[in-house]
């Protein structure tokens, strides 16, 4: 019999998985995904797919979804790389730069795919805290990066979960001051409005992440998009594998941007929705809020646990992150419908 252990490789068999919890018949509040969308182009794809030539391999360079994003962002297309999801994106910046004993630096807490990924590619994480405010400390990051000197750094703006951003000013400070690849994680962007692409064809070493999975509703399709300079993405498309972006994505990624118009409506009320359910959540007693540019808002109770169960028996869910580490006993809520938003309100309020 084969001992299967004994032949993976050290640095995955401590790796834990990114698991995912699975509800049906449930108000979903855990991933920040785009409810007010749901539905909205399913018309326009349902046309668009009966002239799609399924039986044939998707474009493998999404040329046709990378020449509108170019033109959108005022970039050449050669700049964009496109990815099944940003997470294969993640996969492939860490494949391409960080080996056994490499070092990657990012704050703590934030996406947790980062450490994930570069642990798979043999590299180590290196963490610095956010304030206790969760705000972004930059003297410290500095004082990091000087001492650790990582060949690759993450930064997500706004951050996931905690919803507070970085002044581009101090992201600009850091990709000049970094020997490696800065990569800024833009999946929020759009519920924030302020963005850093406009400096990869000023800074070499930068790159910025997108996704269409939040803002665009299009998170069953995995479609995200990197940002860079040719030669970034010269080195990323080395390790692409062909054919990543299934046609069906590609197509729901077309119909979204060409009509973005009708999502860009659905971002407003999902940031009208968050200012008014942190209003509301800041009136509960003994329930802190923490000021969100997100499409989600993260609270911090006594009780998360007793709260989130009780949520789940009331059919709503969301992310419980435990009681250890920065985030313990935190919830985060993604803002749905308006309906959605008040019946967790209302909840929150009779239980508390």
């Amino acid at each position: 019999m084969i001992m299967l252990n004994s032949l993976v490789k050290d640095n995955i068999k401590n790796l834990l998985p990114y698991k995912v919890e699975e509800y049906a018949d449930i108000i979903k509040l855990d991933a920040n995904e785009n409810n007010n969308a749901a539905y909205l182009l399913n018309k326009k794809l349902g046309r668009a797919i009966m002239e799609l030539e399924i039986n044939k391999y998707p474009d493998s360079d999404c040329t046709e979804l990378r020449d509108m994003l170019a033109e959108e962002l005022n970039l050449d297309t050669c700049q964009i790389v496109v990815g099944c999801g940003s997470d294969q994106l993640i996969s492939l910046i860490m494949n391409a730069f960080i080996g056994d004993g490499d070092k990657m630096l990012t704050h703590i807490p934030t996406f947790g795919i980062y450490k994930i990924a570069a642990q798979i590619a043999g590299g180590t994480t290196i963490e610095v805290p956010l304030n206790e405010d969760f705000s972004f400390d930059l003297n410290s990051f500095v004082e990091a990066m000087e001492k650790e000197k990582p060949k690759v750094i993450f930064l997500t703006n706004p951050n996931n979960p905690t919803g507070n951003i970085i002044p581009k000013e101090q992201i600009t400070k850091i990709v000049q001051l970094s020997k490696g690849i800065v990569v800024v994680d833009e999946a929020y962007y759009e519920f924030y409005g302020e963005s850093v692409i406009d400096l990869v064809n000023k800074y070499e070493n930068l790159i910025v992440l997108r996704t269409l999975s939040k803002a665009y509703g299009l998170a069953g399709a995995r479609v995200g998009y990197g940002v860079a300079s040719k030669r970034l993405t010269d080195i990323l498309y080395r390790i692409k594998p062909p054919y990543n972006v299934a046609s069906l994505s590609q197509l729901a990624a077309k119909i979204c941007l060409m009509n973005k118009e009708i999502l860009h409506d659905t971002v407003r009320e999902i940031v009208e929705e968050r200012e008014k359910m942190i209003d509301l959540l800041e009136k509960i007693p003994d329930l802190k809020i923490f000021k969100s540019h997100a499409n989600f808002v993260l609270c911090k109770l006594d009780d998360a646990r007793g709260v989130y169960d009780y949520l789940l028996d009331n059919k709503v869910l969301v992310r419980y992150f435990g009681e250890k580490g920065p985030l313990a006993n935190c919830l985060r809520i993604s803002i749905g419908t308006k309906e959605e938003n008040e019946q967790v309100v209302g909840l929150l309020k009779n239980l508390m």
